[in-house]
């Protein structure tokens, strides 16, 4: 229902005009990804579009756990912004993962007709974003195993159980750049559901200095640079 409040419309108003002075085109991307099921909202989802959009030249940007592809849109859509690079998103598309989260995916996947696959190529094929995302079938382990790049930006965001948590990490991170960013979803200082707080366990021992520097925590989401 619209708000009666003239106000409240008002101050709404003058946050929009805010938002797009500060991100631009970016804009169109963060409101695309709030359509779509996901977790990354508000000022973390404004830093990780303007992380990946910062990045110089022909950016390699991996995500590890899509599910339908809210955060992919932040990601793919400043590479697009930029004219130049890729993000690749690995993903078994199955909906499995830690204890706690496994029932929350099939409560929101239950609400589609098609795959959780079918639907994450809907999103990126309707912002026309194809010629910036390559989808990676597998968990982290299967695609990490012959994985062979140098990454820019890492964003790990899947089995969030400590062992699934650990096991990303260990693959991943060694192949991400220095000066490079990674990005820890679901790892902010909190009380976790039990089993649910592998990012956050990674986080506090792995994502400090002097292995990081400019260490941020904003909303849920964790960034650091790779020194």
């Amino acid at each position: 229902m619209r708000s009666t409040n003239p106000l409240g419309r008002f101050r709404k108003s003058l946050r929009r005009r805010a938002r797009r002075i500060r991100l631009g085109k970016l804009v169109t991307y963060l409101e695309l990804s709030e359509r779509i099921p996901g977790w990354k909202r508000g000022a973390e989802a404004e830093e990780m579009a303007l992380a990946a959009r910062t990045i110089p030249g022909d950016a390699l940007i991996v995500e590890i756990g899509v599910f339908l592809g809210s955060a992919t849109m932040l990601l793919a859509g400043a590479r697009k912004l930029a004219d130049s690079g890729m993000v690749h998103c690995v993903d078994p598309f199955d909906g499995s993962g830690d204890e706690y989260s496994v029932p929350v995916y099939a409560e929101i996947a239950a609400g589609f007709t098609s795959s959780l696959r079918n639907q994450f190529m809907q999103s990126i094929r309707a912002a026309d974003l194809n010629d910036f995302v390559t989808v990676h079938d597998g968990t982290a382990e299967s695609i990490g195993e012959f994985w062979k790049q140098p990454i820019d930006l890492l964003f790990l965001d899947g089995d969030q159980s400590p062992e699934g948590a650990r096991s990303a990490f260990s693959i991943w991170e060694p192949w991400l750049k220095p000066g490079g960013v990674i990005v820890m979803g679901n790892s902010s200082p909190r009380q976790y559901e039990p089993h649910h707080d592998g990012n956050f366990r990674i986080t506090v021992e792995r994502v400090i200095e002097p292995a990081y520097r400019n260490i941020r925590i904003i909303g849920t989401t964790t960034f650091a640079e790779k020194c």
